[in-house]
C-alpha cells in the first residue's frame, strides 16, 4: 500500500475539469474525493496483482451454500478449505453445467464444500453446504480503504506513483457525467487513455503473468515481450 492521500491527486483531478480547490460546481469530499476511491476500485479490479492480495480465516454459516463476503473486501480470488483448496466454479455452472449434483444443489450438505462461486461483490456460494461451523481462509483484494462515505481525503492511494496520472483520468471522467452533454463526451478521451494505462501497468507489473487486462471486450491477451515502433 502506498502512502500518498487521495487529497494531493485531487488538485490535479479538478485541474483537469476545470476547476479551483475548494471547488464551485463539484463537493470535494462528496464527489472529487469519492471519484478517486472508484478509479482506484476499478483499478484493482484491472490489474489487481499479489501484492494487493490479503488471506484472512473466515467461518462459514452452516446449512446454507449463500455465504456474505467479509467487510472491506472487494473482490475474493481463492479460497482455502481444512485440507485443500476449493474449487471455483459460477453459478451458471450450478444451474446448467451440473456433473455430480442435480438441480436442487441448493439442498446439498456435506462436512467440508468441495467448490465455490462468486455471486455479485457482496456475496458467494459453496456446494456443498457445510454441515457444521467451518473455518476457512480466504484470498482476496481489499478495497484501498475500510472509511465510509463521505471520504476526508486522508485516505491512501494503493498505487506507485508513476500510476496516478490514470486514477486522475478516471477520476476526471467520472466527474464529468454530472456535466453530460458534450463535456461528458469529451471525457471519454480521458477513460480511452486510463484504460491504455491500465493495459500497460499489468504488463509492467508482472511479466510472467501469461494473461494481461485487455480492452479487446474481455479477451484475454498474453505478453508479446517483441514489440515494433
Amino acid at each position: 500500500m502506498g502512502t500518498t492521500a487521495i487529497s494531493v491527486l485531487s488538485n490535479q483531478v479538478l485541474s483537469r475539469v476545470e476547476e479551483a480547490n475548494p471547488p464551485a460546481f463539484w463537493s470535494l469530499t462528496r464527489e472529487v474525493y469519492s471519484a478517486l476511491i472508484e478509479a482506484c476500485n476499478d483499478l484493482l479490479l484491472l490489474v489487481g496483482r499479489p501484492s494487493f492480495l490479503v488471506n484472512q480465516p473466515f467461518n462459514l454459516v452452516p446449512n446454507t451454500v449463500w455465504q456474505t463476503v467479509p467487510k472491506g473486501q472487494l473482490l475474493i480470488t481463492d479460497i482455502l478449505g481444512p485440507s485443500s483448496p476449493l474449487w471455483r466454479v459460477s453459478l451458471f455452472d450450478m444451474d446448467y453445467v451440473q456433473t455430480s449434483w442435480s438441480s436442487d444443489w441448493e439442498s446439498d450438505v456435506a462436512p467440508v464444500p468441495s467448490r465455490w462461486f462468486p455471486v455479485g461483490f457482496t456475496t458467494f456460494g459453496v456446494h456443498p453446504a457445510p454441515s457444521a461451523p467451518i473455518q476457512v481462509m480466504l484470498t482476496s483484494i481489499p478495497y484501498p480503504t475500510t472509511n465510509t462515505y463521505p471520504y476526508t481525503g486522508a485516505e491512501t492511494v494503493p498505487f506507485h506513483d508513476e500510476y496516478f496520472v490514470a486514477l486522475e483520468q478516471y477520476a476526471a471522467h467520472y466527474l464529468r457525467v454530472k456535466e453530460t452533454g458534450v463535456e461528458f463526451q469529451e471525457s471519454l478521451g480521458l477513460y480511452r487513455s486510463y484504460l491504455t494505462l491500465a493495459e500497460r501497468m499489468t504488463e509492467i507489473e508482472s511479466r510472467k503473468d501469461p494473461l494481461v487486462f485487455s480492452r479487446a471486450l474481455g479477451g484475454l491477451v498474453g505478453i508479446d515481450s517483441i514489440r515494433k515502433r
